[in-house]
């Protein structure tokens, strides 16, 4: 993490010459990551020269589908049992993501089309609080009653590097890409805990985030 915010800073802090290769880049991407998981983020990329830049993704990533639901039994004279709310058991939240860009010269030429390579390696920060609803109901009733919860989260910072195959035309391209970065997407409600059942023992265990997205943009 020390190491990419030291490039970032040496980076923006190198003193130009080629002023005819300035540009920007306003892009949009979108994929699918591990956790069952998908990612759309928009980018904009301020390039110092022709192959070097920086700038900031704002993105959000969203659960269609979570197996692991926290939940417990309890012994008290109204509820029986408690349980995550549904509609807060798929992981979602919004992130800003300050980013370095490298792309190589044109490796391939077909006709007009030019392709090349390009990284990006950024830091993901996410909000570190989230807000949920609890359950608690009695079996022998089917009675419930819904309280909110507030945590905030342990993990809410991570490095991210995407590498793609990049296909330029004029101002315009494409790319395909793949991800990793250390993004825990359980992060937001890892450190909750309801009546003495920590959430972190339901979720599995953290492990290297990967992803594939294609991404289209333009230069402005």
């Amino acid at each position: 993490m020390k190491q990419i915010i030291i490039i970032v800073l040496a980076v923006m802090s190198l003193n130009i010459h080629a002023q005819d290769n300035i540009s920007n880049e306003l892009s949009l991407s979108g994929g699918l990551m591990t956790g069952s998981a998908c990612d759309m983020r928009l980018s904009y990329i301020h390039y110092i020269n022709k192959y070097v830049g920086y700038g900031t993704a704002f993105g959000i990533y969203k659960q269609w589908h979570n197996d692991y639901l926290p939940q417990g039994d309890m012994e008290s004279e109204k509820w029986s049992s408690w349980n995550l709310n549904k509609s807060d058991n798929k992981m979602e939240k919004l992130y800003i993501e300050p980013t370095l860009s490298f792309k190589t010269p044109a490796l391939l030429h077909f006709g007009s089309w030019e392709m090349g390579l390009q990284a990006e390696p950024g830091i993901m920060i996410q909000i570190p609080y989230t807000f949920v609803h609890i359950d608690y109901i009695d079996r022998n009733t089917y009675e419930s009653y819904e309280k909110g919860r507030s945590a905030h989260a342990s993990d809410w910072c991570f490095w991210d590097l995407r590498t793609m195959l990049r296909f330029s035309f004029n101002d315009a391209f494409f790319a395909v890409g793949y991800g990793i970065s250390n993004l825990d997407v359980y992060s937001p409600c890892r450190s909750m805990s309801v009546e003495g059942t920590s959430f972190n023992s339901v979720y599995p265990s953290k492990k290297l985030n990967h992803s594939i997205f294609i991404k289209v943009g333009a230069t402005i």
